[in-house]
């Protein structure tokens, strides 16, 4: 009788590899940045594309954004253009149980979640009653009301200057660098990511997928899509209300002129340049829409040295070459890649595998 010993699919091995060498990347990080060198050979700022610690933490930031946006909306489709609200609601969670309760940051961090789940909660309860535009503008008008408190609350206790955030600390650690905002940031992205991962591969998670597939026939097997609405509403607004919180925490001033509008509007590009339903499209996007400027922006000084309409362009009307490119980039990916970066890599890995068969 002959016995064999299994051998690992060389795709897992692959993954492995590739998973170790993005965490040693990601590790080596915020040296590269830091010291502006790779292993000790000096890099100029365009060879870094422009980019320092800080903007990959703001970016770190919008993308706990951008994934609980695309849970909402990409996974159980439950679409809203009121995600600044969650944001802000964060923001004043945070000015209320350490600025003026003093709590410890983990503490603070917890009450801006529930605070925000109980928000999001409410906020998702028309979506019992109602459905498509009316449930749109409803999550609009939850914008608007949390924006009036914000300014209320602003004007009440600090006045027009904003709401001052001092530098958080876990024990120990005070989170008072770029480096040590990376260390916690990077962690707690990828903590979530996994979290969201495993939730939508659970039974319940499912479900809420069959719900925004098809409602009826999830109803007909036994599904209450009314409490999956609230659940979804209350994990989505809970994780961008703590995404709200290191927002403002990050920038250590904000008002609430910073959560209008156009800063949930920008999440809803994220997920749309990333792929809708597709949580790794939602890192996608979100590094696209926060680094994509500072890269324009390094090359701005090369530019204009050679001169010409592009380097015009770049140097003197750069904001609007960003806003136009990003126009650009929405459009193209709704009318020619509607599932995003995610669904382009998709198709990308289906002919390679295709091909690989052929051969």
């Amino acid at each position: 009788m002959n016995t064999t010993t299994s051998q690992p699919p060389a795709t897992n091995f692959s993954a492995w590899v590739w998973l170790i060498f993005w965490a040693g990347a990601l590790a080596y990080l915020p040296t590269l940045l830091t010291e502006r060198a790779l292993f000790g050979m000096a890099l100029s700022n365009t060879q870094l594309l422009n980019l320092g610690l800080t903007q990959i933490n703001l970016m770190l930031i919008s993308m706990l954004g951008a994934l609980s946006l695309n849970y909402l909306t990409g996974c159980a489709g439950l679409i809203s253009i009121g995600h600044a609200a969650f944001f802000a609601t964060g923001a004043m969670a945070a000015a209320i149980f350490d600025n003026q309760l003093g709590w410890p940051f983990p503490w603070v961090l917890l009450a801006c979640g529930l605070s925000g789940a109980l928000v999001g909660t409410l906020a998702g309860l028309p979506s019992l009653r109602v459905r498509g535009l009316y449930f749109v503008l409803s999550t609009l008008a939850v914008h608007y009301v949390v924006a009036y408190v914000f300014l209320e609350y602003q004007f009440k206790f600090f006045d027009v200057v904003g709401i001052p955030y001092a530098a958080p600390r876990i024990g120990d650690f005070e989170l008072n660098t770029p480096v040590r905002w990376y260390a916690f940031l990077l962690p707690l992205v990828v903590l979530v990511y996994l979290g969201l991962k495993a939730s939508l591969q659970s039974r319940e998670g499912l479900a809420m997928q069959a719900m925004r597939d098809h409602e009826l026939a999830a109803t007909s097997v036994g599904v209450d899509v009314r409490i999956l609405r609230l659940k979804a509403f209350g994990l989505s607004s809970a994780i961008a209300s703590v995404g709200g919180a290191l927002f403002a925490y990050y920038l250590s001033n904000v008002t609430s002129e910073a959560f209008n509008i156009s800063f949930a509007i920008q999440f809803i590009a994220m997920i749309i340049i990333g792929g809708m339903g597709s949580l790794p499209g939602s890192l996608v996007g979100a590094a696209i829409w926060l680094l994509l400027p500072s890269i324009i922006a390094g090359l701005s000084p090369q530019s204009n040295e050679d001169g010409g309409f592009i380097g015009k362009m770049l140097v003197e009307n750069r904001a609007q070459l960003v806003q136009l490119i990003f126009s650009l980039l929405v459009i193209v990916f709704l009318i020619f890649a509607p599932d995003g970066v995610a669904g382009l890599a998709r198709k990308l890995k289906n002919r390679i595998a295709a091909w690989r068969q052929r051969s």
